[in-house]
This record gives structure tokens, C-alpha cells and sequence, in this order.
């Protein structure tokens, strides 16, 4: 009978000693990494807070709508803009559509440009720029129309206004009359009867006086002070019209 002898224990392999400063690099790498998630915490923290509290600014009853401070216009035309602005007192400042109330006061017609903009702590401020009226017309139906420099239709009027000259233009031409009007200055304005545009040329008729013969829309700041000076001129000298077709040029007959 064979007796084995039981095989000696294999001796386990004597691990390297970790050298101090790889270790100490490890335990560093540790903390820096420890760091970094509690960094993470507390912005994730601080931002939630933030949100929070910006939440509760935005509708805080400290920073709602208080007022709508109109200028520009006054009056009736100023409530009118309040009403158009479609936004009730109470409402939170900061979450109104400004875009929204923009659109909503130049729908009104007489309304040329609009400016709107939050002023804290409760005020909406609303920059108005109206169309001035320059002129009236009767349209064919007889209503009596007043029109800006651009020929838009700012309101109806139940007579003219005798200080307004009449735009005698075809449909197609009374912007181009407008225009004229538009450009007419303070002391000639009131001396005006009416405008004709035709072919392109424009006739201004006055109260008293000579007929202007301005020519082709162009130029009506040059042909206006032409016909203020020649107006000047002739002052008492009789003619029955002043040609500023060329401004510098003036003709009479």
C-alpha cells in the first residue's frame, strides 16, 4: 500500500506594499470627488430655492397690476386705451403678453405707434403716438371720413371740421391727397379749401386767394414753403394761380 504525503500549502503571494503617496493620492481623489457631488447638492439646492422664491416674487401680490399709466393722449382717448389694453387690475406684472397689449392698442384706429412696458412695482406703461387728423373727405355713401397724412381713417365726424381742408380725390388718389395735407404747414392748413389729385398732380384750392399748383407728389416741403412765400409776394396783387411745380421756379398767371 502506497501512503502519499500530503502536498505542503502553497504559500500566498506576499502583496507589494502601497507606496504612502499613491495612497495619499487615492484618499485625495476620494474627497475631491465628495466634494464635487456635495457642490452639485447644494446647486441643485440653491437653484430649486431660487425658482422658488422667484416663483413667489413673480406672483406676489406686492408686484401686481396696479395701474396703466397712459401718455401721449389724454382723456377719453386715454381711457380708450386702457380698455383696448385688455388687462385687469390684480393681474401678475410680470406674466403679461406686453406683445399681446401692444396689438391690441394699434388696432384702434387713430392709433399711430404704441410703446408698452412694465415699470415695478404695479405700473404698465403705455407710450401712445396718435395720427393726427389732416383732412376729411365725404365718401359715397355721404359719411364724412377724417384721414391721417397716410389716408387712413382715424374717425367719423358728423360735419367737417371747417379748420381741416376737403380731400376731392378719387378712391385710388386719396393718400396721395393726404399727403399733401400731411405737408400743408400751421398758418397755410387753415387757408385751405381743398385738395385734387389728378394724373399725379396735386391742386390745392384756398379760401381767398389763388389756386396752388403743386405738380407731382414730390418735393411738398420745398413747395409748400415756395407757395408761403410767393403768397407773401403777391399779396394783394391779383392772379388766379402760383405754379411751385418746380419750387425754386415759381409761376404765376
Amino acid at each position: 500500500m502506497t501512503t502519499y504525503a500530503p502536498a505542503p500549502p502553497r504559500a500566498m503571494p506576499r502583496r507589494a506594499p502601497i507606496d504612502p503617496r499613491v495612497r495619499a493620492r487615492r484618499v485625495a481623489v476620494t474627497r475631491e470627488a465628495g466634494r464635487r457631488r456635495l457642490r452639485r447638492l447644494l446647486w441643485a439646492l440653491g437653484a430649486l430655492g431660487f425658482a422658488a422664491v422667484a416663483a413667489g416674487a413673480v406672483v406676489s401680490p406686492l408686484l401686481d397690476l396696479n395701474q396703466i399709466a397712459v401718455t401721449g393722449v389724454g382723456g377719453a382717448h386715454a381711457d380708450e386705451v386702457r380698455a383696448a389694453a385688455g388687462v385687469d387690475a390684480g393681474a401678475a406684472l410680470l406674466l403679461l403678453d406686453t406683445g399681446a397689449v401692444t396689438d391690441r392698442v394699434e388696432a384702434l384706429p387713430w392709433v399711430d405707434e404704441v410703446n408698452v412696458a412694465r415699470q415695478l412695482p404695479g405700473t404698465l406703461r403705455v407710450e401712445v403716438t396718435p395720427r393726427f387728423p389732416v383732412a376729411w373727405r365725404t365718401t359715397e355713401t355721404g359719411e364724412i371720413e377724417v384721414l391721417d397724412s397716410r389716408g387712413t381713417v382715424i374717425s367719423t365726424a358728423a360735419a367737417p371740421d371747417p379748420a381741416l381742408p376737403e380731400l376731392l380725390a378719387g378712391s385710388g388718389r386719396v393718400g396721395a391727397a393726404a399727403r399733401v395735407a400731411g405737408a400743408l404747414s400751421s398758418p397755410l392748413r387753415p387757408q385751405v379749401v381743398s385738395i385734387w389729385v389728378s394724373d399725379g398732380n396735386a391742386v390745392v384750392t384756398l379760401h381767398a386767394g389763388p389756386e396752388l399748383r403743386f405738380g407731382a407728389i414730390s418735393d411738398l416741403g420745398a413747395k409748400v414753403r415756395a407757395s408761403e412765400a410767393m403768397l407773401a409776394e403777391l399779396a394783394g396783387t391779383p392772379v388766379r394761380y402760383i405754379d411751385v411745380t418746380v419750387p425754386s421756379a415759381p409761376v404765376t398767371g
